[in-house]
């Protein structure tokens, strides 16, 4: 969850975000922190990726943190060394395209794909984007970073992608690259018509206990999921309501106040 709490931190508080986890035992981890985390415009879904090919031209930008063959982490992790190979590579580079692949029908017309993995192989990195490009007609961007941050620049093979390396011997982390892409296709909202999904109220007795724990009540959306009773800036019941509608298995939505 370290990336996921890093964009809320910066999010406007009406803006959402939406962290998917595939596996169910790191979703389980990734609600723990984010819950920690205290923010409210947040939802936790536990899918695979081609799921939100459901809820076309919806997201506004869409960071894809990959799986990857780990070469990045080798000074932190000396299992990380016993693990590599060119096979898993090869491997991790198919999953990436799929994963991109599925991913994208999601993610609305001009919106941002930020592409990352903590990985040193061109054929995971560079080379993705080039096939990002040819294959998905994304439009590589270039980003203004500060040469103090000692970031390196680099440019795809083919296609003269721009992506990010950030070599643990220049920066303070470990070994990570990430690019900015922008879809060019598409529509700016979404096509599909789903059945309207009825945020499940509380009935009065549930709203009379609930209600005294909230500073601002006009501004907060309480809906019960399960179990819990959530709650949710206002604004982003509609959001809500579309992401339920596209059958998407929710983990979390806002912040659990009560069950």
């Amino acid at each position: 969850g370290g990336k996921s709490t890093l964009i809320q931190s910066i999010l406007s508080p009406q803006s959402l975000l939406l962290r998917n986890e595939v596996i169910k035992s790191r979703a389980v981890i990734l609600e723990e922190n984010i819950t920690k985390w205290g923010g409210a415009n947040v939802i936790i879904t536990n899918n695979d990726p081609v799921d939100f090919a459901r809820i076309g031209n919806f997201f506004d930008s869409i960071v894809i943190d990959a799986p990857c063959s780990g070469s990045g982490l080798f000074r932190r992790d000396p299992g990380a060394i016993e693990e590599w190979s060119e096979q898993n590579v090869q491997h991790c580079s198919q999953r990436q395209q799929r994963i991109i692949s599925d991913v994208l029908p999601a993610i609305k017309k001009n919106g941002i794909l930020i592409y990352s993995t903590c990985s040193y192989s061109e054929q995971e990195n560079e080379d993705i984007l080039d096939w990002i490009i040819n294959e998905l007609a994304l439009e590589s961007v270039r980003l203004e970073v500060p040469s103090e941050w000692n970031i390196t620049e680099t440019n795809s093979a083919k296609e003269g992608a721009f992506g990010y390396r950030f070599w643990p011997d220049k920066i303070k982390g470990e070994g990570f690259f990430m690019a900015c892409l922008r879809k060019t296709e598409g529509n700016e909202n979404s096509e599909k018509q789903f059945r309207k999904s009825r945020i499940e109220k509380l009935n009065k007795f549930e709203e009379a206990i609930a209600k005294p724990w909230l500073n601002n009540e006009s501004d907060i959306q309480l809906f019960k999921l399960g179990d819990s009773i959530l709650a949710m800036p206002a604004g982003l019941e509609q959001a809500l309501q579309e992401i339920m509608a596209a059958s998407l298995y929710i983990r979390l939505a806002g912040v659990r106040i009560g069950k």
